[in-house]
């Protein structure tokens, strides 16, 4: 059994002519365009936006038009203010977003044909908003074009694609600030279903999904990389990224729709950058890597993945200096944890002490100093943070995060073998 739509129209101050819509293959004459997508559709509800003038003037014939031809769905009018200050615009939204959310329908309609100033912008963004906030679902936005009006006929367009802009935009936003790419993803994803809906009958060009999927497959796994701190995974993913955009561009290139997605692939591809590697078999290169991964999380304000992968860059750093390898060797950094922690043991013992300190495993390092207490500094954030301040004393979030960016600063000036 279908879902039953709530359809939400606006009614101006004057009627248009009375002429023949049309809309997916259905026509209906009316006046009135609310009446005809109340017939399109057949919905349980119609919820009609009106302001004082609409009340007088046009309402009442209205009203008499609906009750004749559909006298089994609810009509509920809501005046509406005419929106000439803030707090009116911010009353307006707030009248659409409540008719929204107090009928008990999640399948909504809205006609916007006779919105007059603002109100088509308004029903747009109580839209989006219900949307994301509330799960309610936007099966349409039909605006009857009048003026394009041919032979009598005018035409019906959904709008509702359109509503992608705005789920792009915050997409985006999320990018730029956090670098995490997985809801522009998800937006590939479903651009991906569409075109398959619209090529259904054209194989050759159903064949180039297949482009699409696989790139929003390697964003997802990048996001989800850099998440967990795989800083190997990371280097290679986004070394391959390039080679999906480009194997992405023919689906991308014959979609309007997915142009929004197609005019970010370079700021993504240029985000991801500085990240990429094929396979960093030098220490040297992993160690450069690493360090841009560090900067990457650091400058997206992710403290945490910059802390722990900062601690393990120090291990990696001194093993590159020792001539240990390879760096992802468990049995190896144990051991060079074991080297690092006796010094640092060390180092504080006798800088307590007041007298000098001698390394004996990492003499022949430079900066010794600086990096055992680097490793100290690393290991107490680092133990603060992953054991939730479950510990005695432990520190402030701001203090964390201030304790962090100076070693940061220090580990960018830090020499590589």
């Amino acid at each position: 059994m279908p879902e039953p739509f709530h359809v939400l129209a606006f009614l101006g101050a004057r009627k248009l002519e009375e002429t023949t819509y049309a809309w997916q293959g259905q026509t209906y004459k009316a006046s009135f365009t609310p009446i005809a997508t109340t017939d399109f559709l057949k919905p349980k509800r119609v919820s009609v936006f009106l302001t004082d003038a609409a009340w007088e003037s046009t309402f009442p014939e209205f009203q008499e038009q609906f009750r004749k031809a559909f006298p089994k769905i609810l009509l509920n009018p809501v005046r509406i203010p005419l929106g000439k200050s803030d707090e009116e615009l911010w009353n307006l939204f707030s009248n659409i977003v409540d008719a929204i959310l107090e009928a008990p329908e999640k399948h909504i309609v809205f006609d916007i044909t006779h919105g007059f100033r603002s109100l088509p912008v308004l029903a747009l963004l109580a839209a989006a908003y219900t949307q994301s906030a509330f799960g309610i679902q936007i099966k349409a936005v039909l605006y009857g074009a009048y003026d394009a009006k041919t032979a009598g006929t005018t035409p019906m367009f959904d709008l509702s694609p359109m509503l992608a802009l705005l789920e792009w935009a915050a997409a985006t936003d999320r990018f730029n600030r956090t670098g995490d790419a997985r809801y522009l993803s998800s937006l590939l994803r479903g651009q991906q279903k569409v075109l398959a809906m619209h090529w259904r009958d054209q194989p050759e060009q159903l064949s180039l999904l297949s482009g699409l999927g696989n790139l929003a497959g390697n964003l997802e796994k990048i996001s989800q990389a850099l998440r967990l701190i795989r800083p190997h995974e990371t280097m290679k993913l986004a070394h391959d990224l390039p080679d999906y955009v480009e194997k992405a561009q023919p689906a991308l290139q014959q979609s309007a729709s997915a142009l929004p997605f197609a005019r970010l692939l370079e700021s993504i591809t240029q985000t991801y950058l500085p990240l990429e590697s094929p396979a960093p078999d030098e220490q040297k290169e992993a160690l450069e890597k690493e360090r841009s991964l560090i900067r990457w999380y650091a400058e997206r304000e992710h403290w945490v993945q910059a802390a722990a992968l900062a601690r393990e860059w120090l291990v990696s750093w001194v093993m590159a200096y020792l001539g240990i390898g390879p760096e992802t060797s468990s049995a190896e950094r144990h051991r060079v944890e074991g080297f690092i922690n006796a010094e640092a043991d060390a180092f504080l013992k006798a800088k307590e002490a007041g007298r000098s300190f001698v390394p004996v495993f990492l003499r022949d390092i430079p900066q010794t100093e600086q990096v055992l207490g680097l490793w100290k500094s690393f290991t107490d954030v680092r133990n603060d943070i992953l054991h939730a301040g479950m510990r005695d004393e432990p520190k402030p979030s701001s203090e964390l995060i201030k304790r962090i960016k100076g070693a940061l600063e220090a580990i960018e000036r830090m020499p590589l073998p």
